[in-house]
This record gives structure tokens, sequence and C-alpha cells, in this order.
């Protein structure tokens, strides 16, 4: 039992010793606080990677008209581990998946909001600070349990680990966003809220000596500001990576300071954002490349780097646009490609 909750016994078909779960944990996080390997993305009942079957007990299901079910899976009884509390000890069957290990268990903590500043008129860093220290990989996320919100949102670091408790983020506000709403405009300096982190195994594959390809839509610049700040800290620096960033117009661009102090990475050179849609009032001020940040890729990215390791975040479907193209167009292996979608 943790804080009054009751904790329950969660068996596993295929496995000797169950796990446990407390009552207002989902089955993933115990599934990955217990060191079990299983496949995941979003943890928010998007990408519809966790599913299971329920062999027994029962179980809370926070979101009945989730995306990643789809009505053959609803019929079957499927579910999704992301989303689901125990609400008795159950017996579950579900696909173990040793690459999915977690190198460092999640864990739930408090923390406090202690900055926030912007940088374009809709991203803004957020700043929050815990007594334990920030354990992450470079491009892992963190879950938010934001007061008067209901479930978890999830964002991705945008520093990298440090003993001094320090957890940065890059969040763009979401026009009739509940938990963004919140973030921007009620929660105060100094206001807590419980962060449960790490998540994703789109992080940065440290000690390789391959390049590095990033390409982020939207706040998914964050996970690759957190790559290039973990690259910049190896001896090598961050002089063998790239960024391609997709912003819908020039307002959305992130200026090259964002990216100061990271050793080796040079934004003048290494820094390429691409517009969407310039509306009129942009299309005379901007210079830069104009279109779909994948098909940017496709036609500036020289074949040079066909040998580097590509992280990208985003939007499903630029995500998706992206892989297609390295895959099967570039022939990169598969297991190349590090990637989380933000539903």
């Amino acid at each position: 039992m943790k804080g009054g909750q009751p904790a329950f016994q969660i068996s596993i078909e295929g496995q000797e010793q169950p796990i446990t779960c407390d009552a207002d944990d989902s089955l993933l996080g115990a599934l990955l606080r217990s060191g079990f390997g299983v496949p995941y993305e979003c943890s928010a009942g998007g990408c519809g990677s966790c599913k299971f079957t329920l062999l027994s007990g029962s179980v809370a299901e926070e979101r009945e008209d989730a995306p990643g079910l789809s009505p053959r899976d609803r019929r079957k009884g499927t579910k999704l581990a992301c989303i689901c509390r125990p609400q008795s000890d159950c017996a579950i069957r579900i696909r173990h998946d040793l690459d999915y290990t977690p190198k460092i268990k999640p864990l739930r903590r408090e923390v406090h909001l202690i900055s926030r500043t912007p940088l374009t008129h809709d991203l803004w860093k957020f700043r929050f600070q815990s007594e334990l220290p920030a354990d992450f990989l470079p491009g892992q996320y963190a879950k938010f349990e934001l007061p008067g919100v209901a479930g978890w949102r999830c964002y991705s670091m945008s520093n990298i680990a440090n003993d001094d408790g320090q957890w940065d983020f890059k969040i763009k506000r979401m026009p009739g966003g509940q938990a963004t709403s919140v973030l921007f405009d009620e929660f105060e300096i100094g206001a807590p809220m419980v962060l449960d982190a790490p998540y994703s195994i789109a992080h940065l594959r440290e000690g390789t000596r391959r390049h590095a390809v990033c390409i982020a839509g939207g706040s998914g610049l964050a996970p690759m500001v957190s790559i290039l700040r973990g690259l910049g800290a190896s001896p090598e620096g961050a002089a063998n990576a790239i960024l391609y960033y997709g912003a819908r117009g020039q307002a959305d661009v992130v200026a090259d300071d964002l990216f100061a102090g990271i050793p080796g990475f040079d934004p003048k050179h290494q820094y390429r954002p691409v517009v969407s849609s310039p509306d009129s009032g942009e299309a005379g001020s901007w210079n830069g490349p104009v279109g779909m940040v994948h098909e940017f890729v496709a036609s500036d990215l020289g074949e040079d780097w066909d040998d580097a390791d590509f992280y990208i975040a985003g939007p499903p479907p630029m995500v998706d646009a992206v892989r297609r193209h390295l895959v099967l167009e570039r022939k990169i292996q598969i297991g190349r490609l590090h990637y989380d979608r933000f539903f």
C-alpha cells in the first residue's frame, strides 16, 4: 500500500513471479517499474503499442475512446496497459520485449515549477525542480499529473540528466488544451505537481560513433535538443549532428540561441528549420526553405548521412512520412530509427 492506496498482484502469463501495482498506477507503469520490458510509445492510449488481454480480475480504463484500440480490439476485449489501473489482483497476457526493458526505471516524484520563459509566441521553456536527481536519458519524456486535469500528460525533457534535480521542458500551448491552459495561465511559480519519469526508448544511443540526424516537428523539438545536449556532453561533441525542424510559420521557428552552449553544434550550419505555411505577411521575410519537413529532408540530406542514427519526434503524420522516406527510399535499417509520435 502506498499513500493509503491498496496494491494488487499482477500475474503475467509465462512469468513465474507476479509484479505489484498500486491502485493509482497504470499497468504499464508498474511493469516498467518492475523492470519488465513491454512495447509502448505514447503512454496515453494513442499508439496502441501496449495491448494486453485481461485473463482474470478487473481494471479501470481512463479512456474508453482511446484511439489506440480498433473496433475489432474492443470486440475481442483487448485493452491498453498505459490507461488501465487495477481494481483487484489480475492475470494478464502481454508481449514481453527485452528491447523495452527500461535502462532507468520510472519513478514518481514531486517537483515544483521554478521558471517559465517564452521561446516563440506559443512555445515556452518550463523548468521544474525536484529534491531527487533528474535521472533520464537524452530524448526521454515524463508524465505530468497536473492539479484539476484528468489523466496524465506527457512532455519530453529538453535538458540532460543532472544531480541538481532540474527538469526542463519545451511545451507548446495547444488551443483549448486543458493541460497547457493550466501550465501557461494558472500554474504559479513554486506550485507542486507529480512527475513520473523517465519513459521512451527513442533516446540517444550512447557510445555510438555514428552521425546523428534529428528531425522534429512542433514540440518534438524538446527531445531533439536533449539529444543534441547529450551528444555535446560526449568527447566528440555534437559536431557530427544535424537538426531539421518543421514549423508551421516563421513565428514558430525557434531562434539559434536556443542551442547556445552545446559543444560542437553550430546552428548556422547544423540547424535547418523549414516552414510549411508562411502567410502573406511572412512570405517576403522568410528566407529559409518552405514545405513539409519530410520533403525537405528528402531533398537536402546527402547520402553521406545514410550511415547515421535517426531521431524523430513530432505529430504522427510527420513521423510516419519521415520513416517511410528513410526506410523505403533510403533503405535505412529500421534499427537505426528512434522515434516518438506525439499523439
